[in-house]
């Protein structure tokens, strides 16, 4: 068996999986009522089900946990004409610690934004739940390292780039199908960045987490009949803040030190909409953790664009600007600079594009 048939079948079981839980997700939210109801601040007219966390929780639990927890067990019972994959999945038992880790952390901020899904929690509450998440995988050794002289430096880089991500896919969960659209598009260009780094398991990780958002999305897109809720965005923006740590992008033969920006570049789209947001909020004298109309996703509506044409437009940019990063790791300094130059035209365009969404009568 080769590789390519283990991704592809990452990929399509864990998208059967999550349409499955996702379904399991949206008949459980009505029975037990975790609605968001229609009010005069929100598009939808009926009450949705805000359960789809705890679907990819569940799709990651079962694919990543028990499938990388397990597969140490299973080689045994695998034909040896499969080798080497026998024989690499007995390998990882070390990095059991590792998973645990992130496992351990991504439990503990479903349980919070799921009970924050039926009980506001506050954000001071939740701030302090985000740094707490990221202590399992730190002690568990899932850190930042890059070129930090102290191991203090690099704990504290991890916490801030996770809650970033955090927070950042939160908000752009604003829109049927918007967030999951990102996720899955940043999963894909991880795992081929993952492979292009010469692993084998993680691209594995990361494609069955963009099978689980596309089974998600059958549900989300829209007109969505189950919402992320908190439960979900926060566990979204953890993991990828996780995977983009995982993920080996700068060793020491290579031509230059730029591919250290690559995941910059690669969840780029998600954190430029962030800092925009803020940016206009607090230059509006705002509140900054107030819902408002100003995210990327509503100035291309204010333009005419549909939810549906909204959510695929902005994760091809989301692609495109990961795919368009990927060749640093190859290039030298001068190819690598132009490569940096055409990433931000991308987000020039992204910004020209906030500014006439608002500059329309109306936005």
């Amino acid at each position: 068996m080769s590789w390519s048939v283990v991704y592809v079948l990452a990929l399509g079981g864990s998208a059967l999986l999550g349409c499955a839980l996702t379904a399991a997700a949206r008949m459980g939210g009505h029975r037990y009522g975790v609605l968001d109801r229609p009010t005069d601040r929100k598009n939808h007219t009926r009450s949705v089900p805000v359960t789809g966390g705890w679907a990819i929780f569940g799709t990651f639990f079962l694919m990543a946990g028990l499938g990388g927890l397990g597969a140490p067990a299973l080689a045994g019972s695998m034909p040896e004409a499969w080798d080497p994959i026998p024989q690499y999945m007995r390998n990882l038992a070390g990095v059991r610690t590792e998973l645990l880790g992130i496992l351990g952390g991504a439990a503990w901020i479903f349980t919070v934004g799921a009970i924050d899904d039926v009980k506001p929690l506050g954000p001071r509450f939740k701030l302090i739940a985000q740094i707490l998440a990221v202590v399992p995988p730190i002690v568990a050794g899932v850190t930042i390292r890059g070129f930090l002289p102290y191991p203090v430096l690099g704990w504290a880089l991890t916490i801030g780039w996770t809650l970033l991500l955090m927070n950042s896919l939160n908000f752009m969960d604003n829109m049927d199908g918007l967030c999951a659209t990102v996720a899955g598009t940043i999963a894909v260009v991880l795992a081929i960045a993952a492979a292009q780094g010469g692993e084998l398991w993680l691209p594995v990780l990361f494609l069955s987490f963009a099978g689980t958002m596309a089974g998600f999305l059958i549900f989300n897109f829209h007109p969505a009949s189950i919402f992320l809720g908190d439960s979900g965005a926060l566990t979204i923006g953890y993991l990828l803040a996780m995977f983009s740590i995982m993920t080996t992008f700068y060793q020491g033969d290579q031509p230059s030190g730029l591919p250290v920006l690559i995941p910059l570049a690669v969840l780029g789209v998600p954190i430029f909409d962030t800092a925009s947001v803020m940016f206009i909020r607090w230059r509006n004298g705002a509140p900054l953790m107030v819902g408002d109309r100003n995210h990327f996703s509503h100035r291309l509506q204010a333009m005419g664009f549909s939810v549906r044409q909204t959510a695929v437009t902005i994760g091809l940019l989301t692609g495109a600007v990961g795919l368009l990063a990927l060749p640093l790791r190859y290039l030298h300094l001068g190819a690598a600079l132009t490569h940096l130059f055409a990433i931000t035209l991308l987000f020039l365009v992204i910004g020209a594009l906030e500014f006439f969404g608002r500059a329309r009568p109306g936005a």
